[in-house]
């Protein structure tokens, strides 16, 4: 691994021009350092959010560890920051999750001055019931939850930063001077410069909801050029593609940004938004036979418990009947069927 030290300058922003360009180039070119630089991207970030807690030895120490963990003895990263983080538990867990997701790339046919070009596209997809953080070309973060794919292109990394989501995604964005970052969810478009939101744009939802807990946020829309609406921390905007209409409110963001950490909370949650997430959540089958169900509502709070435990809470919370049925059917999903009492 002769390049380590130019890709370690890469993912800490140290490096630039021809000599950015040359290391692009061998990554790309190596199914090995593409690994190296997918690990050290996960490991960076987590540098990056704990240095505060490390001294000038300690950060010395890390940068050897992480060099020996991703390098011959093949180590996993994880190994190499548990000696020197007390919260080595978290970020393991963290760091897991990036097992999650698969990758694809695809080549789609774009129209520029002197005629038609490929650009490479690559694309992030979390399945169902599973969740995933994804340290983006600029060092963004993106959390993505169940069944979500986000997708960026090959030059990415420059003036324009554009990644296109179908699902959900809460965002930790990098701020660089003249390079905006924008997340494109159907003809939505959203623009930042640096800050943290969540969005929700799942394909078969009519509604997109996007979170502002800080910094800017500027809603436009592909169709309509007058159409344009600048975020304040703390409010939810809940754009409905059918009838093309905004609704903005305040809210408590950690309600809508907590599942990245592994938990999802609600307060007085209408039981139908419930049954929804519920079933991207645990990746089930919910069948409600009596639509009453839906004049019910839910608070709590949900972390590691089985759907089992939670609809039996629910049941018994909400006044309804929640059985379970198993289809012994290769792959079949499990099923609640959601009755009054």
């Amino acid at each position: 691994m002769e390049n380590f030290e130019d890709i370690l300058k890469l993912v800490t922003g140290n490096l630039a021009g021809e000599e950015k360009e040359k290391t692009l180039s061998e990554i790309n070119a190596r199914k090995e350092d593409r690994e190296i630089f997918r690990k050290m991207k996960i490991a960076w970030a987590m540098v990056s959010s704990c240095s505060k807690h490390l001294s000038d030895y300690d950060e010395e120490n890390l940068y050897l560890k992480i060099k020996k963990g991703i390098s011959g003895e093949k180590r996993n990263v994880v190994v190499a920051l548990h000696s020197v983080f007390k919260y080595a538990a978290f970020i393991t867990i963290v760091i897991s999750l990036t097992t999650i997701y698969y990758i694809h790339e695809q080549h789609w046919q774009v129209e520029d001055i002197d005629g038609t070009k490929e650009v490479l596209y690559t694309t992030v997809v979390t399945g169902e019931a599973q969740r995933s953080m994804v340290v983006l070309p600029d060092s963004s973060i993106a959390w993505l939850n169940s069944g979500t794919a986000l997708s960026y292109s090959n030059n990415f990394s420059g003036e324009n930063r554009k990644v296109l989501l179908n699902g959900q995604a809460f965002f930790q964005v990098t701020h660089r001077n003249n390079s905006i970052f924008s997340v494109q969810a159907k003809d939505l478009m959203i623009t930042v410069r640096g800050t943290q939101f969540d969005v929700e744009a799942y394909p078969e939802d009519k509604d997109i909801d996007v979170v502002l807990e800080s910094g800017k946020v500027e809603l436009t829309h592909q169709g309509f050029n007058t159409f344009s609406y600048n975020m304040q921390p703390g409010e939810k905007v809940t754009y409905n593609t059918s009838i093309n209409s905004l609704n903005v409110n305040r809210v408590d963001t950690l309600i809508y940004s907590s599942w990245k950490d592994g938990k999802l909370i609600f307060h007085n949650e209408p039981m139908k938004n419930v049954i929804e997430k519920l079933k991207k959540w645990y990746g089930i089958d919910i069948e409600v036979i009596d639509t009453e169900v839906y004049n019910s509502i839910f608070s709590g709070t949900i972390r590691n418990e089985s759907y089992e435990e939670i609809f039996r809470l629910i049941g018994a919370v909400c006044h309804i009947n929640c059985k379970l049925t198993h289809n012994y059917e290769k792959e079949a999903k499990p099923k609640i069927i959601i009755s009054n009492k």
